[in-house]
């Protein structure tokens, strides 16, 4: 127990750090970026993990690229491949890519319970024929709501920068109505194999706060929200228990301090967009920091050590820093 509070020392002087930051100048962001899983020389199949949903770009050996969404509910999936959408069955989902009557890929649903699925994909390599089956291009909206996703500006492009640069060019009615339709911050865009839907209510959890200027009202309105109270009282909390009652209250408060040092990031990038919408700074510079701590985001969820941690935090403090550098000399010019 002892190497436990060592731990949570350690996550308190991460927060500490990240407290003392200066936010000289004044807030979002939301929003992975990799290539993408896919195959390769050396591997033909990729396992995949759904829950309720997963959005991502997915590469051919020839390097094609192609969108995959695949949605689980009630112990059914559907999918939606580049222009192909079929309802899942258990066991194997072939598909003929090119039309030339031979299997390109495997989509074996292995398992399904409820929203989760496990899902294999195979590099098939038109090594079998295939059977007509109810593999339908998708030429028309299935829906409303299908009809409404095709009017998704920003979500679909295929990198971070591009993502942003979209979202923060569009008008604010248009940019509420993009997250209307399709919500999905950067930072759950990279999270695969943990519930999508736990990240996303985290980051909508916080919106009311946003009504708060920035500064201490706001950070209050937000530690409201995580039920995170004073750094002592949780620590006198913890240090009263036993057992696994205290090692329990130990690792609910990391993640806590964890999910309040991302939301600092999340602030910043908030409080970049004023910038840009003040005339500040310009939208270039914007997307560009913006891109950086969603980067770092992901290195902190992915952060093995406390080192690691501290690095990620560092980062985003000379984006920043550098950030107001450029809105200084913007005002002195």
């Amino acid at each position: 127990m002892k190497r436990g509070i060592n731990n949570f020392i350690a996550v308190a002087f991460i927060f500490i750090l990240f407290s003392l930051y200066a936010f000289a100048a004044g807030g979002g962001g939301g929003g992975s970026s990799s290539s993408g899983p896919g195959f390769s020389s050396a591997r033909d199949s990729v396992f995949i993990v759904v829950n309720v949903d997963y959005s991502s770009s997915f590469y051919l050996k020839n390097n094609t690229k192609y969108d995959l969404h695949i949605s689980t509910k009630n112990g059914n999936a559907t999918l939606n491949f580049g222009s192909y959408f079929i309802d899942l069955e258990q066991g194997d989902n072939l598909m003929d890519l090119n039309d030339n009557s031979l299997v390109d890929i495997n989509f074996r649903l292995e398992r399904i319970k409820g929203s989760m699925a496990d899902i294999r994909v195979i590099d098939i390599q038109d090594r079998i024929p295939a059977k007509p089956k109810p593999v339908v291009v998708k030429t028309e909206k299935i829906n409303e709501e299908d009809a409404e996703r095709e009017k998704i500006r920003c979500s679909g492009l295929e990198t971070m920068k591009e993502r942003v640069s979209c979202r923060l060019g569009l008008d604010k009615e248009r940019q509420e109505r993009e997250l209307e339709l399709y919500y999905l911050p950067e930072e759950c865009r990279a999270v695969y194999f943990t519930p999508r839907e736990q990240c996303i209510a985290r980051y909508k959890s916080v919106q009311t706060c946003w009504q708060f200027p920035a500064g201490s009202e706001r950070v209050l309105c937000v530690k409201r929200v995580m039920k995170l109270g004073t750094l002592q009282e949780e620590t006198e909390k913890c240090k009263s228990l036993e057992g696994d009652d205290k090692s329990a209250c130990v690792k609910e408060l990391s993640d806590k301090m964890y999910n309040m040092i991302k939301w600092r990031f999340y602030d910043l990038e908030e409080r970049a967009e004023d910038f840009m919408a003040r005339g500040l700074v310009g939208k270039d510079a914007v997307v560009d920091f913006i891109a950086r701590v969603e980067e770092n985001k992901i290195r902190f969820n992915e952060a093995k050590t406390y080192k690691e941690r501290k690095d990620a935090i560092l980062d985003v403090r000379v984006a920043w820093k550098g950030l107001v550098h450029k809105i200084s000399e913007n005002v002195r010019g």
